[in-house]
């Protein structure tokens, strides 16, 4: 209901709310009506859904971005991958860094046939779903394949990657979820939107940071193809990150359309002057912050468009409640119920300094190193 208004819209808001900080009385409540709770919105969320009758909503966890106390790397690294105090400060300004090489093109030629091989031919092996026949199968076996292919893999553990990511986030770093994308030919590309701690079922977080006003996630856009501005590339609105917009309701044909996050429309206003074309080789990444709004431009060539990306947190962000962990959890964007037996972090940079294996093991993330 919290994505659908209607003329008893601002009622049943209200009697969320009361349930939601009465957390005491939730082991007592349905466990139907224990699901639907928002129990992850913060006060502004509901505010603004409700004086808005639901007609603007925040799809993602309403929350600002401190600026760092300092844009000096957060480790050293190996010139060939050093990034300066402007490079750092041209990130948190912009939103990305990038492209740069990850590898050639004549490399990536080989690579892209292994990978679209693997999504668009075999199902995952590590994430299970329960689906109906409004499931877009299809689009859930392009997730977290890394944990069953080593290619993928070694992709996201090139030092080219791993070295600038760690000057951002820091020392040791974890890969938490790995996605394709696929523009086919003379398609829309993906609209402008934002990301912070996935709310992926409009609900609840799937990431649980320390700090969730400090920076702790970085993705990472490989290019498994050339993509120029007139192919689907990526963009990236400049100085767009410090806060999260709400998302406007909208209907398609008189059907509500905000469940699926490619047609959902960000309720802000964006100076053109600020959107970067990120265009990239074969072969070529970019990184950018999952906060700063973004998108990709239409593929108006006869060619499909392939990238992949990869999410890499700090270790001490937990990726999945305990309870998505044992219970699974359901995707509402795909209409789908997850089952997370098989899933694991992995850990792409760092060594056991900190005791990483026992925060781990807490966390219910399993280091692999293979």
């Amino acid at each position: 209901m919290f994505y659908q208004p209607h003329f008893l819209y601002r009622p049943k808001l209200i009697f969320c709310y009361i349930l939601v900080q009465l957390k005491f009385l939730h082991p007592l409540l349905a466990k139907s009506l224990q699901a639907e709770l928002p129990t992850g919105w913060n006060n502004k969320m509901f505010w603004v859904a409700f004086k808005s009758g639901g007609q603007r909503v925040y799809f993602e966890y309403e929350c600002k971005l401190r600026e760092p106390v300092s844009y000096k790397p957060k480790v050293v690294v190996d010139g060939e991958y050093q990034l300066t105090e402007n490079d750092i400060r041209s990130f948190h300004e912009n939103g990305y860094i990038g492209p740069f090489t990850v590898i050639s093109p004549e490399e990536m030629e080989s690579v892209r046939e292994h990978l679209v091989n693997l999504v668009t031919n075999t199902d995952s092996k590590t994430l299970s779903f329960t689906i109906n026949d409004k499931t877009d199968v299809a689009t859930l076996n392009t997730r977290d394949r890394h944990l069953e292919d080593p290619v993928l893999m070694d992709l996201f553990k090139h030092p080219s990657i791993t070295e600038r990511c760690a000057q951002l986030l820091g020392a040791d770093l974890l890969l938490w979820r790995s996605a394709f994308f696929h523009i086919p030919a003379f398609s829309n590309g993906s609209p402008y939107h934002q990301s912070t701690t996935w709310f992926s079922n409009l609900r609840e977080s799937i990431l649980q940071p320390p700090n969730v006003e400090e920076l702790f996630q970085l993705t990472c856009w490989i290019a498994l193809q050339d993509t120029p501005k007139e192919k689907s590339c990526l963009k990236v609105v400049s100085n767009s990150r410090q806060k999260i917009n709400p998302v406007k309701h909208s209907k398609s044909n008189g059907k509500d359309i905000i469940y699926n996050q490619y047609e959902l429309e960000l309720d802000c206003q964006i100076d053109q002057k600020n959107v970067n074309l990120l265009e990239a080789k074969a072969g070529e990444c970019i990184i950018f912050c999952e906060r700063a709004i973004h998108g990709s431009t239409d593929n108006v060539t006869e060619d499909e468009r392939w990238a992949v990306v990869g999410r890499i947190i700090r270790p001490d962000t937990r990726a999945y409640t305990e309870k998505m962990r044992d219970e699974g959890y359901k995707l509402q964007i795909y209409d789908a119920d997850i089952n997370l037996d098989d899933w694991r972090g992995v850990l792409l940079r760092g060594e056991d300094r900190y005791g990483l294996n026992r925060v781990l093991r807490e966390t219910g993330v399993a280091i692999n190193n293979s």
